[in-house]
């Protein structure tokens, strides 16, 4: 059972559930199961009961082919091919080309064989359509454009060359084998211009190096340490120094003299970033206030005006899918509701859900300086890190920026940032102290210009310093990991962030630096043992980023990011196919891409109460390459999105060391199931080391793990269509293939 098969197994489970769609001119195949007066019958379409006015007298339990001559008012069935009462195959499709008025052919037998087997709906003009298809390919591909024409019915899509030639590429071939072919081609083509072969090369280049962007910041983490490290000699302090100017995220002039300044004028400025988590406090802020006003109507409602209450509690349950807060506090909300409801109304229950909901919502739109928050996990603590320390950056740029004749201010700033890091439980001790130290010593000092200077430089190195450094505790590295994520922000401007990432690597790789190649190879010795979901993110939207998958939809988007777009492969390859004078090998391979990217598009789409959204891409990672396949199938809530609590997903994977691995997740009301298919033994035993783990980081993010089920591969495909089927029942469920 391979990728194709079980995604045809899903879909067939998808098109089954949804109410068939008839349209005039189609032919189906159907079984009069019971008659009624006036010519109208109750006709079976493969597992749907549909209700038609026949135009001649028939038999209940005969099959028939139908052309369907209307739909409204009634749907009307004229019969084409039948009573079939036990013949053959082969009797059947001699009849129905007989009744079609077709070519009897052999691509014509195999055509009607395929509706015949996946009953599916055809026009007799698609019908000759397909036919002409099939007759453009060798007898070798019969099998792949049988299977691709069917799917082309299924999805309601035109019989076109180019749809057609899309889809097949899908069912032949990988997006890392296309790659290889085209890389292959663009190497030995010699009438393509050298400017498009260093774009292209280079295109490719980075789709082979999806981490490249996670390595590159880890790179930094390792280079700003390495950079203030006092122990560290000036030599490798001076090569990571000149490392960081070269990739243009320290300014030229800077020296190890004139670091300290440089950091605070780094620190203290007015980063982008902060502005926009700034900016979205305040709208999330803006957005709550609608039910804030609900609440308080609430709080004033007497309990005895039951129906006003009932009314009021049903508001604030619609704006929560509107408003702007985080779904683990709308999950909460949704919980103090639904606790509300089940119990009897008195004036008890409207104050404690008034006080709950008064609790939830300050909490989630306070901000840190206002409200600090208390985690009671690293996990939880790891969530608001990075935030944390923007506080303390912001914190020192206030110091920076008061006049030095506004003693009181400058004391009060100074004041509050001790406060913050006496209250903030989210920060490493040892940077909080770090800091603390540094303000104890200047709070006795007299302040003037030179001293508040002073004060500004050692706190923002400082902070950098604490924020990149390495040696911590295994209890804490969870915790500094995202501190590390700050040191970033802490440089660079937001929107200038990616691009000096990118040069860091850039210079980095091109060094013959002993040091810098050792600060490369602990960078991704860091990633490799810290790979997570984050990281895997990264690397997927890196990849389909790069590829262009999606270039007519964001090109046609508003205010398109013409720049990236021609960035990446697809508008490239689009761009070169124009070249009057590209060799056969090249043109077959780009437009091969091309179609195959185009492939995956015309799979995602709108299937009705399911929608269903195919992602393929490549990934190589520390040296092993996957071609991974993710199909998204939910059903959407009323509001337009996916109820995450109730969710199937599948991941279909060939890996070098494990070879083909199913893993089967299942989860209900969030309480998360697991069944692991593979065909080596010992994999049990080695799983059960990562259960507390998943199990650890599930409830994390609201999620409790019931069970881990490890299973050969020789029960795989009885377990995927038994959970296929259920999944349809799951409201606001989720499908996932990789």
């Amino acid at each position: 059972m391979n990728l194709h098969s079980l995604s045809a197994t899903s879909a067939r489970a998808i098109t089954e559930t949804q109410p068939l769609s008839l349209k005039e001119g189609q032919m189906i195949h159907g079984k009069v199961t019971q008659l009624f007066p006036g010519q109208m019958a109750q006709v079976q379409v493969g597992k749907q009961q549909l209700y038609a006015k026949l135009e001649v007298p028939m038999q209940a339990g005969d099959h028939y082919y139908f052309k369907v001559n209307g739909t409204e008012p009634d749907l009307r069935l004229q019969v084409i091919s039948g009573p079939m009462r036990g013949e053959s195959q082969s009797s059947q499709l001699t009849q129905l080309m007989e009744s079609l008025h077709v070519p009897k052919t052999q691509e014509m037998k195999d055509i009607l064989a395929t509706i015949m087997k996946q009953k599916i709906p055809m026009t007799k003009e698609n019908i000759l359509e397909a036919v002409s298809l099939l007759k453009s390919l060798p007898d070798g591909m019969k099998a792949e454009a049988l299977a691709t024409l069917g799917k082309i019915a299924e999805a309601k899509l035109p019989f076109t060359p180019a749809i057609f030639q899309s889809l097949l590429q899908v069912q032949t071939s990988t997006i890392a084998q296309q790659l290889t072919t085209l890389l292959a081609s663009i190497q030995s083509e010699a009438n393509l211009p050298s400017a498009t072969r260093e774009q292209l090369l280079a295109t490719i280049q980075s789709l082979s190096s999806p981490l490249n962007t996670v390595i590159g910041k880890e790179l930094l983490n390792q280079s700003v340490a390495q950079l203030l490290n006092p122990q560290a000699t000036q030599a490798d302090r001076f090569t990571a120094l000149q490392l960081l100017k070269d990739a243009a995220i320290l300014p030229a002039q800077t020296s190890l003299a004139n670091l300290p300044q440089v950091m605070a004028e780094l620190v203290t400025k007015a980063n982008t970033q902060t502005a926009y988590a700034t900016d979205d406090m305040i709208n999330q802020r803006d957005s709550t206030k609608a039910i804030h006003s609900l609440v308080s109507q609430l709080s004033q409602t007497p309990f005895i005006n039951q129906q006003t209450i009932k009314a009021l509690v049903q508001n604030i349950t619609q704006q929560l899918f509107d408003v702007a807060l985080p779904e683990h506090v709308k999950n909460t909300l949704r919980t103090v509701i639904n606790q509300f409801n089940q119990q009897p109304l008195t004036a008890s229950t409207k104050a404690t859900i008034v006080e709950q909901f008064t609790n939830v919502l300050t909490q989630a739109t306070a901000t840190p300086t206002t409200a600090p928050l208390v985690p009671s996990s690293i996990a939880q603590q790891a969530a608001v890190v990075p935030a944390t320390v923007q506080t303390v950056q912001a914190a020192i740029s206030q110091i920076s920026q008061s006049p030095v004749s506004d003693q009181e201010t400058i004391k009060m700033n100074m004041q509050h940032l001790t406060q913050q890091l006496s209250s903030n439980s989210a920060l490493p001790e040892s940077m909080k102290q770090a800091l603390q130290h540094i303000l104890n010593q200047f709070v006795q000092q007299p302040v003037t210009e030179g001293a508040k200077t002073a004060l500004v430089e050692q706190l923002s190195h400082t902070l950098i310093q604490q924020a990149s450094r390495q040696d911590v505790s295994v209890q804490q590295q969870t915790v500094m990991k995202e501190v590390q994520r700050s040191v970033q922000s802490l440089l660079l401007p937001f929107d200038q962030a990616d691009e000096a990432i990118r040069a860091l690597m850039q210079m980095a790789e091109k060094s013959g630096n002993n040091l810098v190649k050792q600060l490369i190879q602990t960078a991704e010795a860091q990633v490799s043992q810290t790979m997570n979901g984050v990281v895997m993110k990264e690397a997927i939207q890196h990849v389909l980023s790069t590829l262009g998958v999606n270039y007519e939809a964001i090109l046609g988007g508003e205010e398109p990011d013409i720049a990236h777009l021609a960035s990446t492969l697809k508008p490239q390859l689009l761009s070169m196919l124009q070249e009057p004078l590209l060799s056969p090998p090249l043109r077959d391979a780009a437009e091969a891409m091309v179609l195959r990217m185009n492939g995956t598009l015309l799979q995602s789409g709108d299937l009705g109460a399911q929608q269903q959204l195919i992602m393929q891409l490549p990934l190589e990672m520390f040296g092993k390459k996957i071609d991974a396949t993710l199909q998204w199938n939910s059903r959407m809530k009323e509001n337009g999105k996916i109820d995450p609590a109730f969710a199937r997903i599948i991941f279909y994977l060939e890996l070098e060391s494990l070879s083909t691995t199913l893993v089967d997740m299942n989860v209900q009301d969030k309480v998360v199931n697991l069944t692991i298919f593979n065909d080596i033994p010992s994999l049990k035993v080695v799983g059960a080391d990562f259960q507390d783990p998943l199990k650890e980081g599930l409830e994390g993010v609201g999620y409790k793990l019931s069970g881990i089920t490890f299973k050969p591969f020789m029960e795989k495909q009885q377990e995927v269509k038994l959970s296929a089927s259920t999944f349809q029942s799951d409201e606001g469920g989720v499908d996932f293939r990789i």
